[in-house]
Protein backbone atom coordinates (compact mmCIF):
# COMPACT_ATOMS: atom_id res chain seq x y z
CA UNK A 1 0.00 0.00 0.00
CA UNK A 2 2.78 2.70 0.69
CA UNK A 3 4.23 1.80 -2.46
CA UNK A 4 0.86 2.17 -4.21
CA UNK A 5 0.24 5.75 -2.38
CA UNK A 6 3.72 7.33 -3.71
CA UNK A 7 3.31 6.04 -7.18
CA UNK A 8 -0.28 7.75 -6.94
CA UNK A 9 1.88 10.82 -5.94
CA UNK A 10 4.45 10.73 -8.48
CA UNK A 11 1.94 10.39 -11.27
CA UNK A 12 -0.09 13.39 -10.30
CA UNK A 13 2.99 15.54 -9.85
CA UNK A 14 4.14 14.73 -13.20
CA UNK A 15 0.75 15.67 -14.46
CA UNK A 16 0.22 18.95 -12.49
CA UNK A 17 4.12 20.37 -12.65
CA UNK A 18 3.96 22.09 -16.02
CA UNK A 19 0.02 23.22 -15.40
CA UNK A 20 1.47 26.01 -13.08
CA UNK A 21 3.39 28.02 -15.61
CA UNK A 22 0.33 27.04 -17.59
CA UNK A 23 -1.85 29.06 -15.34
CA UNK A 24 -0.39 31.68 -14.79
CA UNK A 25 0.39 32.09 -19.10
CA UNK A 26 -3.18 32.01 -19.30
CA UNK A 27 -4.62 34.19 -16.44
CA UNK A 28 -2.35 36.98 -18.32
CA UNK A 29 -4.50 37.03 -20.92
CA UNK A 30 -8.02 36.23 -19.61
CA UNK A 31 -8.08 38.01 -16.43
CA UNK A 32 -8.92 37.31 -13.13
CA UNK A 33 -10.77 33.83 -12.34
CA UNK A 34 -14.33 33.92 -11.45
CA UNK A 35 -14.40 30.82 -9.36
CA UNK A 36 -12.04 32.95 -6.78
CA UNK A 37 -14.17 34.58 -3.76
CA UNK A 38 -14.05 37.90 -2.95
CA UNK A 39 -13.88 39.33 0.47
CA UNK A 40 -17.23 41.45 2.52
CA UNK A 41 -15.64 41.66 5.74
CA UNK A 42 -16.37 44.88 6.04
CA UNK A 43 -20.59 44.11 5.86
CA UNK A 44 -20.34 42.08 9.45
CA UNK A 45 -20.99 45.63 11.61
CA UNK A 46 -24.20 45.45 9.30
CA UNK A 47 -25.22 42.50 9.58
CA UNK A 48 -29.00 42.12 10.43
CA UNK A 49 -29.98 40.15 13.89
CA UNK A 50 -31.56 36.52 12.78
CA UNK A 51 -31.42 34.82 16.66
CA UNK A 52 -33.32 35.36 19.63
CA UNK A 53 -32.47 33.58 22.81
CA UNK A 54 -34.90 31.22 25.08
CA UNK A 55 -34.10 29.80 28.95
CA UNK A 56 -34.66 26.06 29.09
CA UNK A 57 -34.27 24.61 32.25
CA UNK A 58 -31.94 27.51 33.70
CA UNK A 59 -30.01 27.44 30.24
CA UNK A 60 -29.93 29.96 27.23
CA UNK A 61 -30.64 28.30 23.45
CA UNK A 62 -30.21 30.54 20.29
CA UNK A 63 -33.30 30.29 17.95
CA UNK A 64 -31.98 31.76 14.33
CA UNK A 65 -35.29 32.66 12.22
CA UNK A 66 -34.70 31.41 8.38
CA UNK A 67 -36.91 33.91 7.44
CA UNK A 68 -34.34 36.67 8.71
CA UNK A 69 -31.81 35.18 6.42
CA UNK A 70 -31.44 37.32 3.33
CA UNK A 71 -27.87 38.18 2.14
CA UNK A 72 -25.22 36.05 1.50
CA UNK A 73 -21.61 37.32 1.79
CA UNK A 74 -17.90 36.41 0.74
CA UNK A 75 -15.51 35.63 4.13
CA UNK A 76 -11.80 34.57 3.55
CA UNK A 77 -10.35 31.93 5.33
CA UNK A 78 -8.13 34.18 7.47
CA UNK A 79 -11.27 36.13 8.63
CA UNK A 80 -12.25 32.51 11.06
CA UNK A 81 -8.97 31.35 11.72
CA UNK A 82 -5.21 32.81 12.87
CA UNK A 83 -1.82 30.93 12.71
CA UNK A 84 -2.32 28.96 9.95
CA UNK A 85 0.49 26.57 8.42
CA UNK A 86 1.20 24.59 6.23
CA UNK A 87 2.92 20.80 7.65
CA UNK A 88 4.72 18.76 5.29
CA UNK A 89 4.54 15.22 6.36
CA UNK A 90 7.95 12.74 7.00
CA UNK A 91 8.00 11.30 3.40
CA UNK A 92 9.13 8.06 4.75
CA UNK A 93 7.31 5.09 3.30
CA UNK A 94 5.37 3.65 6.10
CA UNK A 95 4.47 7.57 6.72
CA UNK A 96 2.50 7.66 3.91
CA UNK A 97 -1.18 8.76 4.19
CA UNK A 98 -4.25 9.48 1.80
CA UNK A 99 -6.83 11.83 2.43
CA UNK A 100 -8.25 10.32 5.64
CA UNK A 101 -9.89 13.02 8.28
CA UNK A 102 -7.72 15.44 10.56
CA UNK A 103 -7.63 15.21 14.59
CA UNK A 104 -5.22 17.95 16.08
CA UNK A 105 -4.02 18.45 19.57
CA UNK A 106 -1.63 21.07 20.89
CA UNK A 107 1.83 18.88 19.53
CA UNK A 108 0.60 16.47 17.18
CA UNK A 109 -1.03 15.72 13.98
CA UNK A 110 -3.45 12.64 13.19
CA UNK A 111 -4.20 11.58 9.82
CA UNK A 112 -7.19 9.05 10.04
CA UNK A 113 -8.14 5.92 8.50
CA UNK A 114 -8.12 5.35 4.84
CA UNK A 115 -8.58 2.24 2.34
CA UNK A 116 -6.03 -0.08 4.14
CA UNK A 117 -3.80 2.37 5.64
CA UNK A 118 -3.93 2.44 9.60
CA UNK A 119 -4.24 6.04 11.47
CA UNK A 120 -0.77 7.42 11.57
CA UNK A 121 0.30 9.95 14.28
CA UNK A 122 2.95 12.84 13.27
CA UNK A 123 4.49 15.62 15.51
CA UNK A 124 3.32 18.96 14.76
CA UNK A 125 7.05 19.36 12.42
CA UNK A 126 5.61 16.74 10.55
CA UNK A 127 7.67 14.59 12.41
CA UNK A 128 6.20 10.60 11.73
CA UNK A 129 5.94 8.99 14.92
CA UNK A 130 4.24 5.45 14.01
CA UNK A 131 0.61 3.88 12.69
CA UNK A 132 -2.21 4.00 15.44
CA UNK A 133 -2.77 0.36 15.64
CA UNK A 134 -3.43 -1.43 12.71
CA UNK A 135 -6.33 -2.63 10.14
CA UNK A 136 -7.87 -6.02 11.31
CA UNK A 137 -9.78 -7.81 13.49
CA UNK A 138 -7.95 -8.38 16.82
CA UNK A 139 -6.94 -6.57 19.88
CA UNK A 140 -6.60 -2.75 19.02
CA UNK A 141 -7.37 -3.50 15.38
CA UNK A 142 -9.88 -1.92 13.11
CA UNK A 143 -11.54 -1.77 9.87
CA UNK A 144 -13.01 1.40 10.47
CA UNK A 145 -12.89 4.58 12.14
CA UNK A 146 -15.70 7.07 13.13
CA UNK A 147 -14.21 8.96 15.87
CA UNK A 148 -10.70 9.83 17.43
CA UNK A 149 -8.82 11.91 20.29
CA UNK A 150 -5.54 12.75 20.82
CA UNK A 151 -5.10 12.88 24.69
CA UNK A 152 -1.39 14.77 25.55
CA UNK A 153 -2.15 14.93 28.95
CA UNK A 154 -2.89 11.60 29.49
CA UNK A 155 -0.95 10.16 26.96
CA UNK A 156 -3.65 8.00 25.24
CA UNK A 157 -4.96 8.08 22.02
CA UNK A 158 -8.25 7.09 21.46
CA UNK A 159 -10.44 5.74 18.61
CA UNK A 160 -13.68 4.47 18.12
CA UNK A 161 -14.84 2.08 15.20
CA UNK A 162 -17.58 2.89 12.49
CA UNK A 163 -20.03 0.09 15.08
CA UNK A 164 -18.31 -0.15 18.52
CA UNK A 165 -18.44 -2.06 21.65
CA UNK A 166 -15.64 -0.54 23.20
CA UNK A 167 -13.24 2.32 22.77
CA UNK A 168 -9.28 1.44 21.71
CA UNK A 169 -6.95 2.73 23.39
CA UNK A 170 -3.35 3.50 22.74
CA UNK A 171 0.05 5.41 23.81
CA UNK A 172 1.44 7.99 22.34
CA UNK A 173 3.63 6.09 20.39
CA UNK A 174 0.68 4.50 18.66
CA UNK A 175 0.78 0.62 20.66
CA UNK A 176 -2.39 -0.51 21.50
CA UNK A 177 -2.99 -0.51 25.59
CA UNK A 178 -6.63 -1.53 26.21
CA UNK A 179 -10.25 -0.92 25.82
CA UNK A 180 -12.74 1.31 27.24
CA UNK A 181 -15.97 -0.81 27.50
CA UNK A 182 -18.50 0.90 26.12
CA UNK A 183 -22.00 0.93 28.61
CA UNK A 184 -21.69 -2.50 30.43
CA UNK A 185 -25.15 -2.20 31.28
CA UNK A 186 -26.45 -2.79 27.50
CA UNK A 187 -23.19 -4.27 26.78
CA UNK A 188 -24.78 -6.89 24.37
CA UNK A 189 -25.76 -3.73 22.11
CA UNK A 190 -23.22 -2.15 19.34
CA UNK A 191 -22.78 1.76 18.80
CA UNK A 192 -23.45 2.85 15.40
CA UNK A 193 -21.46 5.87 14.34
CA UNK A 194 -20.65 7.02 17.47
CA UNK A 195 -19.31 10.49 18.64
CA UNK A 196 -17.08 10.82 22.19
CA UNK A 197 -14.91 12.66 24.37
CA UNK A 198 -12.85 11.03 27.26
CA UNK A 199 -11.79 12.82 30.46
CA UNK A 200 -9.29 10.56 31.79
CA UNK A 201 -8.95 13.20 34.80
CA UNK A 202 -12.18 13.28 35.82
CA UNK A 203 -12.78 9.52 35.08
CA UNK A 204 -15.43 10.36 32.59
CA UNK A 205 -16.50 9.48 28.90
CA UNK A 206 -19.13 11.04 27.05
CA UNK A 207 -20.69 9.20 24.29
CA UNK A 208 -23.43 10.33 22.02
CA UNK A 209 -24.90 7.74 18.95
CA UNK A 210 -27.02 7.67 15.90
CA UNK A 211 -30.32 6.71 17.86
CA UNK A 212 -31.63 4.10 15.92
CA UNK A 213 -35.65 2.42 16.90
CA UNK A 214 -34.13 -0.47 18.76
CA UNK A 215 -31.31 1.60 20.78
CA UNK A 216 -32.47 1.80 24.88
CA UNK A 217 -30.62 5.54 25.18
CA UNK A 218 -29.40 7.49 22.80
CA UNK A 219 -26.37 9.62 24.66
CA UNK A 220 -24.51 8.86 27.99
CA UNK A 221 -22.28 9.72 30.32
CA UNK A 222 -19.94 6.48 32.05
CA UNK A 223 -16.38 6.16 33.91
CA UNK A 224 -13.47 4.57 32.11
CA UNK A 225 -14.55 1.03 33.26
CA UNK A 226 -17.84 1.29 31.10
CA UNK A 227 -20.49 1.61 34.57
CA UNK A 228 -23.02 4.49 33.44
CA UNK A 229 -23.45 7.75 35.48
CA UNK A 230 -26.03 9.16 33.32
CA UNK A 231 -28.00 8.38 30.46
CA UNK A 232 -30.47 9.90 28.12
CA UNK A 233 -33.31 8.31 26.61
CA UNK A 234 -34.48 8.19 22.88
CA UNK A 235 -37.71 10.17 23.79
CA UNK A 236 -38.31 12.63 20.10
CA UNK A 237 -34.95 12.16 18.70
CA UNK A 238 -34.93 8.33 17.51
CA UNK A 239 -34.78 7.42 14.04
CA UNK A 240 -35.08 4.64 11.92
CA UNK A 241 -32.23 2.44 11.16
CA UNK A 242 -30.23 4.29 8.29
CA UNK A 243 -26.33 4.58 8.33
CA UNK A 244 -27.30 7.69 5.68
CA UNK A 245 -27.91 10.15 9.02
CA UNK A 246 -24.69 11.55 10.91
CA UNK A 247 -23.64 12.77 14.33
CA UNK A 248 -21.72 15.85 14.11
CA UNK A 249 -19.50 17.33 16.85
CA UNK A 250 -17.05 19.91 16.38
CA UNK A 251 -15.66 19.16 19.75
CA UNK A 252 -15.68 22.94 20.91
CA UNK A 253 -16.80 23.47 24.34
CA UNK A 254 -14.08 21.79 27.43
CA UNK A 255 -16.86 20.37 29.70
CA UNK A 256 -19.28 19.11 27.39
CA UNK A 257 -19.42 16.93 23.81
CA UNK A 258 -21.49 19.10 21.18
CA UNK A 259 -23.42 17.44 19.13
CA UNK A 260 -26.22 17.21 16.79
CA UNK A 261 -28.04 15.00 14.64
CA UNK A 262 -27.91 15.13 10.38
CA UNK A 263 -30.76 13.11 9.13
CA UNK A 264 -30.87 12.37 5.53
CA UNK A 265 -34.83 11.10 5.03
CA UNK A 266 -36.31 12.02 8.26
CA UNK A 267 -36.49 15.62 7.39
CA UNK A 268 -37.39 17.52 10.94
CA UNK A 269 -36.74 20.11 12.99
CA UNK A 270 -33.41 19.21 14.95
CA UNK A 271 -31.13 20.62 17.81
CA UNK A 272 -27.17 21.35 18.61
CA UNK A 273 -27.04 19.96 22.14
CA UNK A 274 -24.33 20.46 25.06
CA UNK A 275 -23.89 16.67 26.77
CA UNK A 276 -22.48 17.95 29.95
CA UNK A 277 -19.65 16.16 31.33
CA UNK A 278 -20.21 16.78 35.08
CA UNK A 279 -24.15 16.81 35.28
CA UNK A 280 -24.79 14.11 32.72
CA UNK A 281 -27.78 16.57 31.12
CA UNK A 282 -28.34 16.96 27.24
CA UNK A 283 -28.69 20.55 27.19
CA UNK A 284 -30.15 22.44 23.89
CA UNK A 285 -27.84 24.97 22.52
CA UNK A 286 -29.12 26.11 18.85
CA UNK A 287 -31.71 25.57 16.71
CA UNK A 288 -33.08 26.61 13.20
CA UNK A 289 -36.87 27.84 13.15
CA UNK A 290 -37.89 27.02 9.67
CA UNK A 291 -40.98 29.22 9.82
CA UNK A 292 -43.20 28.07 6.94
CA UNK A 293 -40.32 26.99 4.99
CA UNK A 294 -39.84 23.24 3.83
CA UNK A 295 -37.73 21.77 5.96
CA UNK A 296 -34.52 20.56 4.12
CA UNK A 297 -31.63 18.48 4.71
CA UNK A 298 -29.75 20.45 7.63
CA UNK A 299 -26.93 20.37 10.09
CA UNK A 300 -25.55 22.65 12.75
CA UNK A 301 -22.07 22.96 13.93
CA UNK A 302 -19.85 24.97 17.09
CA UNK A 303 -17.33 27.07 16.55
CA UNK A 304 -15.88 29.32 19.61
CA UNK A 305 -17.36 32.05 18.30
CA UNK A 306 -20.13 31.37 16.30
CA UNK A 307 -22.98 28.73 15.64
CA UNK A 308 -22.76 27.62 11.50
CA UNK A 309 -24.78 25.14 9.40
CA UNK A 310 -26.12 24.15 5.92
CA UNK A 311 -28.84 23.48 4.42
CA UNK A 312 -29.09 21.47 1.24
CA UNK A 313 -31.06 18.56 -0.55
CA UNK A 314 -30.51 15.08 -2.21
CA UNK A 315 -29.70 14.83 -5.83
CA UNK A 316 -30.01 11.25 -7.28
CA UNK A 317 -26.14 10.57 -9.05
CA UNK A 318 -26.99 6.86 -9.37
CA UNK A 319 -28.78 3.67 -8.64
CA UNK A 320 -30.44 4.11 -5.03
CA UNK A 321 -27.37 6.50 -4.80
CA UNK A 322 -27.92 9.93 -3.75
CA UNK A 323 -25.64 13.27 -2.74
CA UNK A 324 -26.23 16.54 -1.22
CA UNK A 325 -25.89 19.45 -3.49
CA UNK A 326 -25.39 22.90 -3.60
CA UNK A 327 -25.06 23.52 0.50
CA UNK A 328 -26.04 27.23 1.58
CA UNK A 329 -23.87 27.48 4.79
CA UNK A 330 -25.36 30.44 7.95
CA UNK A 331 -23.84 31.63 10.71
CA UNK A 332 -24.84 33.38 13.82
CA UNK A 333 -22.33 34.99 16.23
CA UNK A 334 -22.89 33.72 19.81
CA UNK A 335 -22.71 37.50 20.81
CA UNK A 336 -24.79 39.74 19.12
CA UNK A 337 -27.06 37.43 17.30
CA UNK A 338 -26.50 38.90 14.26
CA UNK A 339 -26.19 36.60 11.32
CA UNK A 340 -26.23 35.49 7.18
CA UNK A 341 -25.41 33.24 4.97
CA UNK A 342 -21.99 32.59 3.96
CA UNK A 343 -19.21 31.54 1.37
CA UNK A 344 -15.24 30.83 1.77
CA UNK A 345 -12.79 31.42 0.17
CA UNK A 346 -8.98 29.97 0.98
CA UNK A 347 -7.28 33.36 0.51
CA UNK A 348 -3.65 31.91 2.24
CA UNK A 349 -3.56 29.89 -1.22
CA UNK A 350 -6.02 30.77 -4.04
CA UNK A 351 -9.40 32.69 -2.84
CA UNK A 352 -11.10 29.19 -4.48
CA UNK A 353 -14.38 28.38 -2.43
CA UNK A 354 -14.20 25.88 0.52
CA UNK A 355 -17.47 23.97 0.64
CA UNK A 356 -17.15 22.06 3.46
CA UNK A 357 -15.37 24.31 6.16
CA UNK A 358 -17.37 23.81 8.67
CA UNK A 359 -16.59 19.63 8.58
CA UNK A 360 -13.17 20.11 8.60
CA UNK A 361 -13.67 22.45 11.98
CA UNK A 362 -12.85 20.09 15.38
CA UNK A 363 -11.34 20.99 18.96
CA UNK A 364 -10.57 24.37 18.14
CA UNK A 365 -8.93 23.98 14.44
CA UNK A 366 -9.51 24.04 10.78
CA UNK A 367 -7.36 21.33 9.33
CA UNK A 368 -6.51 20.88 5.55
CA UNK A 369 -5.89 17.32 4.30
CA UNK A 370 -3.75 17.83 0.54
CA UNK A 371 -1.54 15.85 -1.51
CA UNK A 372 1.52 17.48 -3.01
CA UNK A 373 0.23 17.69 -7.20
CA UNK A 374 -3.37 19.19 -5.53
CA UNK A 375 -1.17 21.51 -3.71
CA UNK A 376 0.96 22.60 -6.56
CA UNK A 377 -2.06 23.29 -8.68
CA UNK A 378 -3.81 25.57 -5.78
CA UNK A 379 -0.52 27.56 -5.65
CA UNK A 380 -0.11 27.91 -9.61
CA UNK A 381 -4.23 29.82 -9.11
CA UNK A 382 -3.15 31.79 -6.52
CA UNK A 383 0.35 33.10 -8.01
CA UNK A 384 -2.05 33.18 -11.40
CA UNK A 385 -3.33 36.37 -9.23
CA UNK A 386 -1.58 39.72 -10.37
CA UNK A 387 -3.82 41.40 -7.24
CA UNK A 388 -1.88 39.46 -4.91
CA UNK A 389 0.49 41.53 -2.20
CA UNK A 390 4.26 40.69 -2.43
CA UNK A 391 4.27 38.91 0.89
CA UNK A 392 1.50 36.52 0.16
CA UNK A 393 3.51 35.93 -3.44
CA UNK A 394 6.36 35.44 -1.87
CA UNK A 395 5.19 32.86 0.62
CA UNK A 396 3.35 30.96 -2.10
CA UNK A 397 6.56 30.88 -4.00
CA UNK A 398 8.58 29.36 -1.03
CA UNK A 399 6.09 27.04 -0.62
CA UNK A 400 6.03 25.73 -4.00
CA UNK A 401 10.12 26.00 -4.12
CA UNK A 402 9.81 23.40 -1.16
CA UNK A 403 7.40 20.79 -2.66
CA UNK A 404 9.10 17.71 -3.80
CA UNK A 405 7.91 15.26 -6.12
CA UNK A 406 8.23 12.09 -2.87
CA UNK A 407 5.85 14.42 -0.80
CA UNK A 408 3.97 12.99 1.13
CA UNK A 409 0.22 14.58 1.78
CA UNK A 410 0.48 18.13 3.41
CA UNK A 411 -2.17 19.21 6.45
CA UNK A 412 -2.76 22.65 6.91
CA UNK A 413 -3.91 23.72 10.60
CA UNK A 414 -5.27 27.08 11.13
CA UNK A 415 -6.40 27.69 15.21
CA UNK A 416 -10.37 28.70 15.16
CA UNK A 417 -10.80 32.62 16.86
CA UNK A 418 -12.35 33.06 19.62
CA UNK A 419 -12.48 36.62 19.72
CA UNK A 420 -13.13 39.02 16.74
CA UNK A 421 -11.96 42.47 16.49
CA UNK A 422 -11.97 44.88 13.70
CA UNK A 423 -13.95 43.73 11.12
CA UNK A 424 -12.31 45.84 8.27
CA UNK A 425 -10.63 44.65 5.67
CA UNK A 426 -7.21 43.67 5.95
Amino acid sequence: IPVNLRQKKNDMKAMYVSWVAMTIALAACSGSDTSQLGDDRSQLGDLPVVAHSVEINGQKMTVCELDLLKDTIDLPLSYWVEDFQAVKLDGKDEALVGQGPICVSDNYIMVGRVNNVPCKLFRKDGSFVGSVGSIGQGPGEYTMVYDMQIDEKAGHIYLLPWNAKSIFVYDMNGKYMKDIPLNKKYEKQIVPKGKFKVDAEKNRVAMMLLPFDYLPVVAWIQDMEGNVIHEIPMNHLRVKPDFSNEVVSSKAPADALDVSLCTFWELRKDTLYHLNMESGKLQPKFTLDFGQRKICIHDYHELPSHYVGALTNPVQVGNNMYETKGETFFMVDKATNQGTFFRIGNDYLDNEPIKYMPFHCSNGYYTLNMEPAVLIERIGKGLADATIDADKRKKLEDLLASIDEDDNNYIFIGKLKKEFGDTSEK
